[in-house]
């Protein structure tokens, strides 16, 4: 039900530069501003992509930040943000990601959706900068998940597991997966194949080391080594981790006269993502840790088949749409492409199935749930205030009647 005046809504995406996170505020947020138009929402970035890729409505504002590093997206959220959100006139304030202000006007939501922050035992892999950075994140996720009226996860499988990990209540843990609008996937924005001359599988996703594209490029060498036509392999996805990268280009090499077949893109702008995924014979995720995994939507948008990473959340997001395989071992890997490529009918049966599934993922819907959130957590906070000043209006007429009795004696 919608409110006798307009709700204003604080969202600080100053930590979002990309990925699932980006993909999700770009898309959610404006769908929330369209069904609500007497609520406003003030969006706060720090990566001039997001700005860009938000449309100019009445009841949605945007402010660009300027570039920042991890330094200067702390100070603001502990030193400026709440007091900005406090000279707006915030009902709730809502972080796009696992970092809150201590002391926020309003109530505060938050969403959770980095799987690093969360997952300690892989970090002590990682170079020491690296791991020193995630174990102080997770310690702030701590703390946020105790400021927060409720925490924000895009899968069921994330909220049990990184809810524990924060010792989340579960009554704080609210899931809402993401979407995809198929229609507007499939309009003709890009051209197919993106000018990649050749047959190709595709695999999108920022390059961190639990995203396994090494094991996918020694699976893809397995593979090839059984079919010397199999298509290229083209990774598109922005570097977020310069070892790791360094190790695929390795990987690459490793493969000898392969490597000519095998294109590590680097990123490439949003609104030419479409492109590439419409050009390819096959859409590969093996990833080991992720929290839902926008892509396999895209794939299936695209009516591509899907080899996936056997973990929970990949079949809780594609069910019986994708071939899963054992993302640590290599040959599982190159066996599940290798049967979708090359075995019949299997590619056509994954099609159709992922045709089906992706009606369950819609954009309007995520909004929609993400605002009935909004809204249920501003009425139940005045709820409570409104019982508050009741409470201190009949202790104060308590005091004074004592006064006044106290006062005739």
């Amino acid at each position: 039900m919608r409110q006798a005046t307009g709700s204003r809504y604080f969202i600080d995406a100053s930590m979002i530069r990309g990925g699932g996170g980006f993909t999700h505020l770009v898309n959610v947020i404006p769908e929330m501003a369209r069904m609500a138009p007497r609520d406003t929402f003030r969006v706060l970035c720090g990566d001039k992509r997001v700005a860009a890729a938000m449309p100019e409505m009445a009841n949605l504002e945007i402010e660009y930040l300027g570039e920042m590093g991890l330094l200067d997206r702390l100070r603001f959220t502990y030193l400026e943000a709440a007091k900005r959100a406090a000279e707006w006139s915030a009902d709730l304030y809502f972080s796009a990601s696992e970092m809150t202000p201590l002391f926020a006007p309003c109530p505060v939501v938050a969403a959770f959706q980095n799987p690093n922050v969360f997952d300690l035992g892989a970090s002590y892999r990682l170079p020491w900068k690296q791991h020193v950075r995630l174990r102080a994140l997770n310690v702030i996720a701590r703390i946020s998940a105790r400021l927060s009226k409720r925490v924000v996860f895009v899968s069921e499988d994330s909220a049990s597991w990184m809810g524990k990990a924060v010792g989340l209540a579960e009554d704080k843990r609210v899931p809402i997966v993401h979407g995809i609008d198929v229609a507007r996937w499939n309009q003709p924005k890009s051209e197919p194949s993106a000018g990649h001359q050749r047959p190709y599988i595709l695999s999108v996703s920022s390059i961190y080391s639990y995203k396994n594209y090494v094991r996918l490029i020694k699976a893809y060498a397995l593979m090839a080594a059984n079919h010397p036509a199999v298509p290229d392999l083209v990774i598109v996805g922005d570097n977020q981790d310069d070892d790791y990268l360094a190790r695929m280009k390795e990987a690459r090499k490793a493969t000898g006269k392969l490597a000519d077949q095998i294109h590590i893109i680097g990123e490439v702008p949003y609104d030419e993502i479409q492109g590439w995924y419409k050009g390819a014979s096959l859409f590969v995720f093996p990833s080991h840790l992720e929290t839902f995994g926008i892509p396999m939507l895209e794939g299936m948008a695209a009516e591509l088949p899907i080899v996936a990473a056997d973990i929970p959340v990949f079949r809780e997001v594609a069910g019986d749409a994708a071939l899963y395989a054992d993302p640590f071992h290599p040959p599982s890997l190159a066996a599940a492409m290798e049967a979708v490529l090359f075995k019949f009918d299997v590619a056509e049966m994954l099609v159709k199935r992922g045709r089906e599934r992706i009606k369950k993922f819609t954009w309007d819907r995520t909004a929609q749930k993400t605002l009935n959130l909004f809204r249920s957590v501003v009425v139940e906070e005045r709820v409570m205030a409104e019982k508050s000043a009741r409470k201190m209006g009949r202790s104060r007429r308590v005091v004074a009647a004592s006064s006044f009795q106290s006062h005739l004696h």
